[in-house]
């Protein structure tokens, strides 16, 4: 079931820059992106208008939650990886080159002293570690162009430096 076509010429109308997403995406200048979430307690059903698919948020038991699902903090990460891995399929066909399997695993450290015990500070992570392994048909030199153009244009990725989070990344070229 797709969004009904007033939601998005709506969405588009807000925001002057915004055409309808459709197949003609080089020509989309921004993507509208909205989510509804319901819930209590700690457990969150997060959903996307128009979108068959959801998803169910809890947190860690020392913050209240039952651990019955992923927590955002987990979600926050899964967003960078997945986002490196989409932004390398655009960055790679605008290249030319060809991927095959991906392997990514980020971890992070975030500090507990500002969400669980209420003290100043900052709440956001102090280190996040992406790596990621990619099969693809170039050398070395193409390779290190591609990660500049991923990293350049992930929009979570830049979320993540933005925001400044120490943030490191190591990519590694591996043979298709």
């Amino acid at each position: 079931m797709s969004a009904p076509r007033f939601l998005l010429r709506s969405l588009a109308r807000r925001q002057p820059s915004a055409r309808l997403f459709t197949t003609t995406h080089r020509r989309l200048s921004a993507l509208p992106v909205s989510i509804t979430g319901t819930g209590t307690g700690t457990l969150q059903r997060v959903a996307v208008p128009g979108k068959p698919y959801a998803f169910t948020a809890d947190t860690y038991p020392v913050l209240g939650g039952a651990d019955s699902a992923p927590s955002p903090v987990v979600y926050s990460l899964a967003a960078l990886s997945a986002c490196n891995q989409v932004t390398g399929h655009v960055v790679a066909r605008d290249l030319g080159i060809r991927l095959g399997e991906w392997e990514v695993q980020v971890e992070g450290l975030l500090p507990t002293k500002t969400l669980v015990k209420g003290e100043e500070g900052d709440p956001n992570w102090e280190k996040v570690t992406i790596k990621l392994k990619v099969q693809t048909d170039v050398g070395e030199e193409e390779f290190a162009r591609f990660v500049g153009e991923v990293e350049r244009r992930c929009p979570i990725t830049a979320l993540f430096r933005k925001s400044g989070v120490v943030y490191d990344s190591v990519w590694v070229n591996e043979k298709l």
